[in-house]
């Protein structure tokens, strides 16, 4: 499986790359050895339905499509009508003893991911009885499993996907993390069974990639993608986070249970403010655990920032004054915020890295960074992380903290205030209402016109229905009905915080995010962690009640507070919020006739467009959509579903 060459975005209007032509080319930026720098782990496995051996000839195919993310090792396990694979990255236990696939009893797993409390975990059991060959997590969760079953995922705290063979039993367990930090897609086409880390794997083993015209009208019109179990590929779908699915090897039965959803707890007291600060300390302890270098991604925003703070002050508790930070510096002077991150870097003692990609990088790679991502992107700011990763591996760094989810948790996008004024005002609490208002127009970028504006847009389906109608306009109407459905369900979440984050955490919003950070940082060779989002903090967030998470007209307010023990105050109180953003209006514009021509090619557009629009007459993210789309089609060769 093969990826495009640098400079492939440049000369994509004389030479078009396809699935096909990735095929036995390598990008130069990372050259193939033999046993050369680690990567994100991958798993891939093969089920025929009817008792026919499998053979290894496919499942190598799939491990090859994804040999960037473990090329430190690879192991195989084939019996009969199941093939396990798996290819390697060392961060815990470096020796071979952590080769996979690995053995106990009856039990044999394939696993990507990091259990943080695998120590304490491995204390438990061996007071059990267990006894430990090697100091990997991987035997952690093989030995929980024995003991446990499927109430082990209960215990873990980390990020994973894996599969687990009962020999005895004749059964493969499958099992994601409670968010999906970590990918697992699968196909089941009734013969075959396919499953592994990345999509790129499933298409290697003999699909072929068609369009789902559903998602894709979804991520044209309303800008999401990975909110369901099915992807933008028509029968790749994905394990849902925190779910787990048992194939029965004799019937061919397949079954799936949900085990983790963050339900409403009947908490009293309540968690604190100084409750999330103590569960956030804890995980990021947690996530520095590992036995090669780590680092943290910074953007200067506040979440990063604090994880950054928190981070450096614990690896020189453990006698290492070196921490590295990365962050990205944007052509835009508007959308730069190195002056922030070079704050927190002094502030800090961090030893910090400037990651400055500018037109001719993105030109030059921005098709590999998308490869890497298979599925439509929501802007080019994914690129600006995709080059902090890059800059991260020159710097040596194997493992990147980052500040993701901590949005979510504690109400940090701008249109919480709209939830949250909503509840106010359906519970009666007109004068909390009005005074938070005031304070949110005072110590925000919102102004009065902007409120009444996003009031309408996010709680009034007509009304959001009606605008992004008009924005995708070039589509036939039976294509642009597709997305009203969830254009529904946005605007019916908007009346209580709660369960807007509650489903943001676990579909609409975080997913995305999630995935851009697994691809572009395995892409790589680095694991990227994210302390935010970890059970205890995860459910102390949601617990906390939305008076303390905004007030005083700030978002996040307990992050600043704690904030403002560890960091610059114009850092812990800054009103405006940027992250890793793509100077796209600058890059897009001087990209135009190169989109236009790949647009034009498509396929995909112009079986649901009435028209392909001028790009002149479009917004920026709109005009990256239907570019996105267009490369995403080429790339990966894919089909309209006649």
């Amino acid at each position: 499986m093969r990826r495009p060459s640098a400079g492939a975005s440049r000369t994509a209007s004389v030479r078009r790359f396809t699935w096909k032509t990735f095929r036995g080319f390598m990008n130069p930026c990372w050259p193939r050895k033999a046993a050369a720098e680690p990567d994100m782990c991958g798993i891939a496995g093969i089920i025929n339905k009817d008792p026919v051996p499998t053979g290894t000839e496919t499942l190598r195919a799939m491990m090859e499509a994804m040999g960037h993310r473990g090329p430190d090792d690879e192991g195989i396990y084939s019996s009969g009508q199941l093939s396990l694979g798996h290819r390697r990255l060392s961060i815990i236990d470096l020796s071979p003893a952590g080769h996979q696939p690995m053995r106990f009893r009856d039990l044999v797993i394939i696993y990507n991911g990091e259990i943080y409390n695998y120590l304490e975990l491995r204390q438990e059991l061996e007071s059990l009885g267990h006894r430990f060959e090697t100091g990997t997590d991987t035997e952690v969760i093989l030995h929980a499993f024995d003991a446990w079953g499927d109430q082990c995922l209960h215990r873990f705290t980390g990020m994973w996907a894996f599969a687990i063979l009962d020999e005895a039993k004749g059964e493969v367990f499958l099992a994601r993390d409670r968010f999906g930090i970590k990918p697992l897609y699968y196909r089941d086409d009734g013969k075959r069974f396919l499953f592994a880390s990345e999509i790129k794997a499933i298409l290697a083993g003999g699909v072929s990639a068609r369009v789902n015209e559903q998602r894709l009208v979804e991520y044209l019109v309303v800008g999401i993608t990975d909110h369901t179990e099915e992807t933008c590929f028509e029968g790749v779908s994905q394990v849902l986070p925190g779910c787990w699915m048992r194939i029965d090897l004799p019937s061919g039965r397949i079954r799936g249970q949900r085990y983790y959803y963050p339900t409403a707890r009947a908490v009293s007291p309540p968690p604190t403010g100084d409750d999330f600060a103590a569960a956030l300390k804890r995980s990021v302890r947690l996530h520095l655990r590992s036995d090669v270098p780590v680092g943290t991604c910074l953007s200067g925003g506040l979440d990063s920032s604090v994880v950054a703070a928190l981070a450096a002050a614990m690896n020189r508790e453990n006698g290492n004054n070196r921490f590295d930070a990365v962050t990205a510096r944007s052509e835009n002077p508007e959308t730069d915020e190195t002056p922030y991150a070079r704050q927190v870097a002094e502030h800090c003692g961090l030893r910090w890295h400037i990651a400055a990609p500018d037109y001719d990088d993105f030109t030059g790679h921005i098709e590999t960074c998308l490869w890497f991502q298979e599925e439509p992107v929501g802007s080019p700011s994914v690129f600006m992380q995709y080059w902090v990763m890059k800059k991260a591996k020159e710097a040596g760094l194997k493992v990147m903290l980052d500040g993701q989810g901590g949005d979510e948790l504690l109400l940090g996008y701008e249109r919480y205030y709209i939830a949250y004024f909503l509840e106010l005002f359906r519970t009666g609490r007109l004068r909390d209402l009005f005074r938070e208002y005031v304070l949110a127009v005072r110590n925000s970028r919102m102004s009065f016109w902007w409120f009444l504006a996003s009031v309408g847009y996010f709680s009034c389906f007509p009304l959001r229905r009606s605008v992004l109608r008009r924005r995708a306009s070039f589509l036939k109407p039976e294509a642009l009905a597709r997305s009203y459905p969830l254009i529904r369900s946005l605007s019916r979440d908007f009346f209580r915080p709660r369960d807007l984050q509650v489903t943001e955490i676990m579909g609409r919003q975080l997913s995305h995010l999630l995935r851009y950070e697994d691809r572009n940082s395995m892409a790589f060779s680095i694991e990227a962690r994210v302390p935010f989002i970890e059970a205890d903090c995860v459910y102390t967030a949601l617990d906390l009640p939305a008076a303390e998470k905004i007030r005083g007209g700030y978002t996040k307010y307990p992050l600043r507070k704690l904030a403002e023990e560890i960091l610059p105050g114009e850092i812990a109180w800054r009103r405006n919020k940027i992250g890793f953003e793509a100077p796209a209006d600058l890059w897009l514009k001087r990209h135009q006739a190169v989109m236009h021509a790949e647009i034009d090619r498509s396929c995909v557009l112009n079986r649901i467009c009435n028209r392909i629009p001028d790009l002149g007459t479009l917004n920026t993210e709109m005009q990256w959509r239907l570019y996105n789309i267009a490369i995403w089609e080429r790339m990966f060769d894919v089909s309209s579903q006649d």
